[in-house]
């Protein structure tokens, strides 16, 4: 959101106020001079108030948020699944709160904002919980219709994910950005999506999960994503009742651009991976609240 600017002129007849939003003019009182300064000053204290309140949605508006248009907020939209979750919800016109752990560094999520004025790009990171509550502090007034949590950490299986290895350090890290990190963004951004049309709860999970496909190693990255499953019904339970659709989201063995797929692995294109999501998502109804359904429609047991 743009801060409103104020500037007072001084001219023979008195004091002009301008104040304005995103560079346009909103507001324009006059104060005549013989007022005292002090009367003046509590006046245009008021008028400042009165005028971010009123006019707040308008510079909302104008950093790409349209209280016309469905909006989604996506997590670790800055590459691979995340930017093109935010691409092809860009091209159906909604609003993307696309965040990040370091919006400084996605380049191509950046590129992605200046072509689109209906994307905006916000840091969040799931270890950062005072962090993620200011995000929604921020975004207070505006209605989520999806909240995409995709952000997550994965990691080699060498990587002190063998039992008989484990590196415990790592495993809380994996619990604290995998489990907890998405619970939180759940909670901290509840009431946007209870306020919106569609209320939409959606987080990503993995094969590797609780699903019995026995691939080795990967200890750590597969048993936070259980327990991501497991939040997820949790979250689907709890708040049927408010009307909030919660799904598990299985986005398949995802070829990113430039990989190229392996014997056994039926990869399917992230273009494709992403665009069957969408419309599972679409198609979302309250009494699908809870499930796993796989990226073309396929629901998990």
């Amino acid at each position: 959101m743009k801060a409103l600017q104020v500037n007072v002129f001084s001219s023979k007849y008195g004091w002009f106020v301008v104040i304005s939003a995103a560079n346009k003019n909103m507001c324009v009182a006059v104060c005549p001079r013989r007022q005292q300064t002090e009367l003046f000053m509590n006046f245009l204290k008021v008028l400042v108030a009165v005028c971010a309140l009123l006019l707040a949605p308008l510079s909302f508006a104008d950093d790409g948020v349209d209280g016309a248009r469905p909006t989604v907020l996506i997590t670790g939209a800055n590459r691979g699944i995340g930017i093109e979750f935010a691409k092809q919800y860009a091209e159906l016109g909604w609003n993307v709160i696309a965040t990040c752990r370091n919006p400084a560094g996605a380049d191509e999520l950046n590129e992605l904002a200046a072509a689109n004025n209906n994307v905006v790009v916000e840091r969040l990171d799931l270890l950062d919980h005072e962090g993620i509550d200011a995000l929604a502090e921020q975004y207070r007034e505006q209605p989520v219709d999806v909240l995409l949590n995709n952000a997550g950490l994965m990691r080699g299986p060498d990587r002190g994910q063998m039992v008989g290895t484990i590196d415990y350090d790592e495993f809380d890290r994996f619990y604290k950005i995998n489990a907890i990190g998405p619970l939180k963004v759940s909670e901290a951004f509840y009431k946007n999506v209870k306020a919106s049309d569609l209320k939409i709860m959606a987080a990503l999970t993995t094969g590797k999960g609780n699903r019995g496909i026995p691939v080795p190693g990967f200890s750590l990255y597969k048993t936070s994503k259980a327990a991501l499953d497991a939040i997820q019904k949790e979250i689907a339970i709890r708040w049927k009742r408010q009307g909030i659709k919660v799904v598990t989201l299985l986005p398949g063995r995802v070829l990113t651009h430039g990989e190229t797929d392996a014997p056994g692995q039926n990869a399917v294109d992230v273009e494709d991976s992403i665009s069957g999501m969408i419309e599972v998502l679409d198609a979302l109804t309250i009494e699908q609240t809870g499930w796993t359904i796989q990226w073309d429609g396929e629901l998990i047991e």
